[in-house]
């Protein structure tokens, strides 16, 4: 594997802008955006699902469906107003996000008669190019690799930190889930606790390792994709109509565990998955897209996989999570899993 070069970079609000790329970067930076105060998000608890819930007001400021010539994302150096980026190209960069949702602070939070305290913890950016209509199905498989690279070196970082219970790397792609910025990128949530659905992960896997007697029983009619090391596959148990999970064959923690190898089928897996939706749907498909790794990086039991979440129905049509789903937590589903599995793997299999 080519190694990769990580400069860092301060920015004129004292927070680091980060850049990996296989060739070192060196360019000298043009103008940079304004200072902007940063967030100060705090939770509140919520007695009756006995879980947090985050309040960032900040994040109504947020840049929504910018021109492309306006894009934040955009390197800035040739450009006539100043972007997060203020260089003329990179590969990848991550930065801290300006309207967090975890932010470590000193302002206290006090509601009568509601538990509350401050939502430490941090935000990242990760703009995976400098084209601004770049995709994960169409980049080089190297900067698919860099990427991984990247989400590793973030890991080693962020779970280093005091403030920081549990990393989660994720993609909302497309309008449909809530996207405003469309220049390719996703985020990291690093959280000062570990959040209720790793939580359940976390348990369930003390008990067994599910992915690894999924894998071990599932049938090929779930397959969409496999090569020696990695299996792409829509689960038995579906939420979504073209729900798909990565999973290596070897358990590892995260992808920090991977060896070359292992990284470049990985790579070439996710590729796969996501240039095989958009050729499903015959357009960029939307999906959520979220990293399940171990909370410590020495972690024994918890095996590494990755989700994606289409929020479709049946071909593109929407998948809402109406009553049952949002006031029961029950999915009702209108198609079998085995039988999206099928449609998926004519595109994603090649």
């Amino acid at each position: 594997m080519k190694k990769f070069h990580k400069r860092i970079f301060k920015r004129n609000d004292n927070r680091e802008l980060l850049i990996y790329g296989r060739t070192e970067h060196t360019e000298t930076p043009a103008q940079e955006l304004d200072v902007t105060p940063p967030s100060s998000p705090h939770l509140r608890w919520n007695p009756s699902r006995h879980e947090w819930v985050t309040y960032s007001s900040s994040r109504e400021k947020r840049t929504s469906f910018p021109p492309k010539k306006y894009c934040p994302f955009c390197p800035g150096s040739d450009l006539n107003f100043p972007t997060e980026i203020p260089f003329g190209g990179f590969e990848i960069a991550v930065f801290p996000n300006r309207w967090s949702s975890f932010n470590t602070h000193n302002k206290n939070i006090d509601i009568s008669g509601i538990k509350t305290k401050s939502s430490n913890g941090h935000s990242e950016i990760i703009v995976y190019s400098d084209v601004h209509n770049d995709t994960i199905a169409e980049m080089p498989l190297d900067r698919i690799q860099l990427l991984v690279e990247t989400w590793n070196d973030r890991y080693v970082a962020l779970l280093s930190r005091d403030d920081v219970a549990y990393v989660l790397p994720f993609e909302n792609r497309g309008e449909e889930c809530g996207v405003t910025l469309h220049h390719p990128h996703g985020q990291i949530y690093c959280y000062p606790f570990i959040p209720p659905v790793i939580e359940k992960e976390i348990a369930a896997f003390h008990k067994e390792n599910f992915i690894l007697s999924m894998m071990e029983s599932l049938e090929q009619k779930y397959f969409v994709y496999q090569d020696d090391d990695i299996i792409a596959a829509v689960p038995p148990f579906a939420r979504y109509a073209y729900e798909v999970w990565i999973m290596p064959k070897k358990k590892v923690a995260g992808p920090w565990q991977f060896n070359d190898k292992q990284i470049k089928s990985f790579s070439v897996c996710f590729q796969k998955v996501v240039k095989g939706y958009d050729s499903f749907l015959n357009k960029k498909c939307p999906y959520i897209m979220g990293l399940h790794a171990a909370p410590k990086l020495d972690d024994k039991s918890f095996h590494f996989h990755v989700e994606f979440y289409p929020p479709l129905r049946s071909g593109d049509k929407p998948k809402i999570l109406a009553g049952s789903e949002s006031m029961a937590g029950v999915f009702i589903m209108d198609v079998l899993p085995e039988e999206t599995a099928l449609m998926l793997r004519e595109h994603m299999n090649i």
